[in-house]
């Protein structure tokens, strides 16, 4: 299994980060898959007012995982992904998992760096993508609101319940066949390529603002609150070789009683605490199996188990799937 995990906010580190982790190299801002991954090509340029766009097409020879994991510099990310899968894939932003087996999965969405992502593929699937990475500032300007500040943490709280997902139509495919006519010997002039990555962001933005009603707005958590989950989120996972701290540990830290913390944290991350460090813990297992550098018996101590039948019996409950399995294919 070939996995990637990474936390950058910008598009030409991540490239080299990636490039290293293939032991290849970046030619003019293409990275092109090695043939014992797969085949096709990673394309990283910027655009005006510094917005940096990610052009993927490629077809992996192994399973993967794409891991960026999150952190409190905020940035946002506007996907457009085209999924042709020829046996599973698993996506994962925050808390929702959302499965789909075979078939084309093809979608825009918004991501943030506040919460995980990850896809997690088999052998055998076509990735076509064009992603747009985003600060907050210019995030402000495309949803074009004075209400930005109260409806963002509204639209960060809906995307860690929901997977609010929105399918490409014809016009989205066109705009991102167009931009992936790019050959390296015959590059697109950039005015080109802009101008669609334009046309990109200013129909999902129409079309997503219309979706973020003043409900949502009148019932959103303070962003202060929303920090104050996110830090106690990290210091919940930061080790799972120890005991987890109580919830009167992390209340007294978060300075908030422990009521008011489970009921933020859930509706932050959409299910209790406790439940939550769990999936995380088995998430963190599947990661470092699937590096290939550790045995079951390993991770299941790393992880804080020193029952390896209990650490399965977990694995497989929140994986779908036998540990012994989950590894270098």
């Amino acid at each position: 299994m070939f996995s990637f995990e990474y936390t950058q906010s910008h598009y030409s580190n991540l490239l080299k980060d990636a490039a290293e982790k293939l032991h290849t190299k970046i030619k003019d801002g293409w990275l092109f898959v090695p043939a014992e991954l797969g085949i096709g090509y990673v394309r990283v340029l910027e655009i005006a007012n510094g917005i940096e766009v990610l052009i993927l097409n490629c077809r992996f020879g192994t399973d993967w995982m794409l891991h960026r994991k999150a952190n409190l510099s905020e940035y946002y990310t506007l996907r457009f992904d085209e999924l042709t899968i020829e046996k599973e894939i698993t996506i994962g932003i925050g808390n929702d998992i959302v499965s789909q087996n075979d078939g084309k999965l093809a979608v825009g969405y918004l991501t943030s760096s506040l919460f995980d992502w990850y896809y997690h593929g088999t052998k055998g699937t076509t990735f076509k993508a064009v992603d747009i990475l985003l600060s907050k500032e210019w995030l402000g300007k495309l949803m074009g609101v004075e209400l930005f500040d109260d409806i963002l943490p509204a639209y960060v709280n809906l995307k860690s319940r929901s997977l609010n997902m929105e399918p490409l139509d014809k016009v989205y495919y066109e705009l991102m066949n167009e931009i992936m006519q790019e050959e390296p010997d015959t590059p697109l002039p950039l005015l080109y390529i802009q101008n669609r990555v334009q046309l990109l962001l200013e129909r999902f933005f129409t079309r997503i603002h219309s979706r973020i009603s003043l409900a949502d707005v009148q019932s959103v958590i303070k962003q202060e609150d929303i920090y104050t989950v996110l830090r106690i989120e990290k210091i919940l996972v930061e080790n799972f070789s120890v005991k987890p701290k109580s919830i009167e540990e992390l209340s007294r830290k978060a300075t908030m009683s422990s009521t008011k913390l489970k009921k933020l944290f859930k509706s932050v991350f959409g299910v209790p605490i406790y439940e939550y460090y769990q999936q995380k813990r088995m998430q963190r297992a599947g990661e470092l199996l699937s590096t290939g550098n550790y045995s079951v018996k390993e991770v299941s101590e790393i992880i804080g188990y020193s029952n390896i039948s209990n650490f399965t019996a977990a694995f497989k409950k929140h994986m779908k799937q036998e540990p012994s399995k989950f590894s270098v294919s």
